[in-house]
């Protein structure tokens, strides 16, 4: 997040150059600003490859202008920037930044590794309400699968595509099938276990599928004597074989994964008889391991081409602090009573933006999602900013004793002091600090 801050930060100057030279954005021009891609555990080339060609996609769209962080970085200098802009919470620059320019949309991403595959994820940032808009994840072999997904990607991104559906369960339509174990990037394989149980019981609930269990998996593995062969289900070639040795015309795949901060589900629906992959569903979020269950779940849909829009879900979140608003999306709601609660809701991915009443803790961002007829329940904990050392307990206890200290050493000078020859007093009175 704060290198989404210091992309918008360091675009202000630039434009204030153009508004001298009299050039003023066209109302019908979409002004939207590329930040840099993000490379997590892979080569920065592969970034900036990736980066240039989301650049060029939409930079050769009508009624579109692109400007990219490395093109303010050649013309700006930071900290001038951040003297002139005067402002240090990211909302308030926020709000400095759109009463400048006339900039709508911010497209962000990031590229990573998951197993053998690269998961390049972007979004794009409305500045006006300071929410995260759509959402594409994209997942290739190698770089030039990943460019060659890019323009429908954008085409998603920027609204003027929807997701193309792959396979669709057609009504009445009866699909029985196996879900392999779910091989586990970077996190635990019991936790993948237990997403594979999962990912099994939501598919088994679709009218017209019908799931085989792990145990039945396994016992027929067996008896066709490849239960060594479950290691190889990266593999679409042993993923057939196996369904064949099943009798089963479809199989699912798929692996979850931990990268830095973000979490990633790729599922596979695959036609045994074909060889091919009638459907791929993947989901990346930025938030906690919890959500991992309900990501699975809507996947689980997604997969098997069920319309699941109508089947609303709902949300009750609880938090450490009594009130506050809180964002989900674009709309704005005021909780109290440390409850934020909310009914019939499509479900999908959501951006959830908490703030408290008391400017005392920092605001909450992460994302959660809203399965199909399910209900998230959460307790989220809203940190505390760190108390300014003056207002600190322990340095008013310091300078208590030091100012106690001062006092009383004071006091002893006086009390000490010679009486001057001749009849006197001495009158001690209040010390003033």
């Amino acid at each position: 997040m704060k290198r989404f801050f210091v992309t918008l930060l360091i675009l202000l100057p630039f434009f204030s150059v153009l508004a001298k030279d009299g050039d003023k954005p066209q109302k019908d021009l979409t002004r939207i600003l590329v930040q840099q891609i993000e490379a997590i555990d892979v080569d920065e080339s592969l970034a900036r490859s990736l980066e240039e060609s989301i650049v060029l996609d939409i930079g050769n769209r009508e009624n579109v202008s692109v400007v990219t962080s490395a093109e303010m970085q050649s013309v700006v200098n930071t900290i001038a920037i951040s003297a002139e802009m005067g402002c240090d919470e990211s909302e308030a620059c926020l709000i400095e930044v759109q009463s400048k320019l006339d900039v709508e949309t911010l497209v962000a991403g990031r590229v990573s590794r998951l197993g053998d595959s690269f998961i390049l994820s972007i979004n794009t940032v409305n500045i006006a309400t300071k929410s995260v808009g759509n959402r594409v994840s994209i997942e290739g072999k190698d770089l030039n699968e990943l460019k060659d997904r890019i323009e429908n990607a954008i085409d998603i991104l920027l609204g003027i595509a929807v997701a193309e559906q792959m396979f669709r369960l057609a009504e009445g339509e009866e699909l029985n099938l196996a879900v392999m174990p779910l091989a586990a990037r970077g996190m635990d394989q019991s936790a993948a276990d237990s997403l594979t149980s999962i990912l099994s019981a939501q598919l088994n609930q679709i009218a017209g599928i019908s799931v085989i269990s792990q145990d039945d998996i396994k016992a027929m593995l067996s008896q066709a004597s490849m239960a060594s062969e479950m290691g190889c289900l990266d593999s679409l070639e042993c993923v057939v074989e196996i369904g064949a040795s099943l009798g089963l015309s479809k199989l699912v795949t798929g692996a979850v994964g931990k990268v830095t901060d973000s979490y990633v589900v790729s599922v596979q629906l695959i036609d045994v008889r074909k060889a091919e992959v009638d459907n791929r569903v993947l989901e990346s979020f930025a938030g906690d391991e919890r959500e991992l269950q309900n990501a699975i779940k809507l996947a689980a849909y997604q997969l098997v081409g069920v319309d699941y829009l109508t089947l609303k879900g709902e949300i009750d979140f609880s938090f450490n602090i009594r009130s506050g608003i809180a964002q989900l999306g674009e709309s704005e709601t005021p909780f109290d009573n440390s409850k934020f609660q909310l009914k019939d809701l499509t479900p999908g991915r959501y951006f959830l933006r908490v703030r408290a009443d008391s400017d005392r803790y920092f605001p909450l961002q992460t994302d959660v999602y809203v399965a199909p007829l399910s209900r998230n329940v959460k307790t989220f904990n809203i940190i505390e900013k760190p108390t300014p050392w003056h207002r600190s307990w322990w340095f008013w206890t310091i300078t208590g004793v030091v100012v106690l200290g001062g006092a009383a050493a004071v006091t002893a000078v006086v009390l000490t002091q010679d009486t001057p020859s001749g009849s006197g007093s001495v009158e001690i009175g209040a010390v003033g600090f």
